[in-house]
């Protein structure tokens, strides 16, 4: 059964790198991702059309070139939703909008075995080796190799924190700078002292309870910037804003070289 290199890049103290690639289904996208060294790619199931089939290739395409996928599911699904990116090979998932403890709990549930979870059981899924491992070897290995992230994004998960923060199995607090910016009336104010205020009160109770955290950002000197409040956990850009990068760059270049 694979191992997780996002896990073991955590547990080594180290930053984890993972990009977003969910402008479309592409499994030659993830393949190229993962030959270029990164630890992991982000498949957004939230905002994006993408079917589970369509992930499940994704995933098979990132266990080949041994990248971590992480997906993140729908949340208002269903319990399966939390489960079935697992079963079909993801390394992690990611929950949005977590607001209470009772969401952190839910989610948990959800995504891990007993003890931790009470997780629908399949043992012949690609995360299982397609049932030639031990099932009881698969399930300890399952809970212990696959990691669940709960998005912080919204103000009222702010007074539930260390509720959050100290729920069993969740590994990582992820903001998402956006939709919190937004909650906090400060929309897409990074520097707004509410929304710094809000981004220490999340590094501090992921230190008190032991997990990890992070967030998306758009270069590496901003992740820099986050890692010296401890963050270790960072999706830096992605298949959408790398595209409109370089056309923009093309366009500029061509307009210069042609004198127009």
């Amino acid at each position: 059964m694979r191992r997780s290199k996002v896990l073991e890049v955590l547990h080594a103290g180290k930053p984890t790198l993972l990009t977003s690639l969910s402008l479309g289904p592409s499994t030659l996208a993830v393949e190229l991702t993962g030959r270029a060294g990164l630890d992991g790619v982000w498949i957004d199931m939230e905002h994006r059309p993408i079917s589970q089939r369509e992930v499940a290739e994704m995933i098979l395409a990132s266990r080949i070139v041994d990248l971590d996928a992480m997906v993140r599911i729908r949340k208002g699904e269903g319990y399966t939703s939390f489960f079935r990116p697992l079963q079909d090979g993801a390394a992690g998932i990611m929950v949005p909008h977590v607001k209470s403890r009772e969401e952190a709990d839910w989610t948990i549930r959800n995504a891990k075995y007993p003890p931790l979870g009470r997780r629908g059981t399949e043992t012949a899924m690609s995360d299982a080796d397609t049932s030639f491992s031990d099932p009881m070897t698969y399930m300890h290995h399952a809970n212990r190799e696959t990691f669940v992230v709960v998005q912080i994004e919204d103000a009222e998960a702010l007074k539930e924190l260390d509720d959050i923060a100290s729920v069993d199995g969740i590994d990582v607090l992820f903001i998402g700078p956006a939709d919190l910016s937004v909650s906090l009336g400060v929309p897409f104010q990074f520097e707004d002292p509410k929304y710094k205020e809000a981004v220490g009160m999340i590094a501090g109770s992921a230190k008190r309870h032991g997990k990890w955290w992070g967030l998306p950002v758009g270069n590496c000197e901003r992740a820099a910037r986050y890692a010296e409040q401890g963050a270790r956990f960072f999706c830096i850009g992605g298949d959408f804003s790398f595209l409109k990068a370089s056309c923009l760059a093309l366009r500029e270049q061509f307009d210069r070289v042609m004198g127009l």
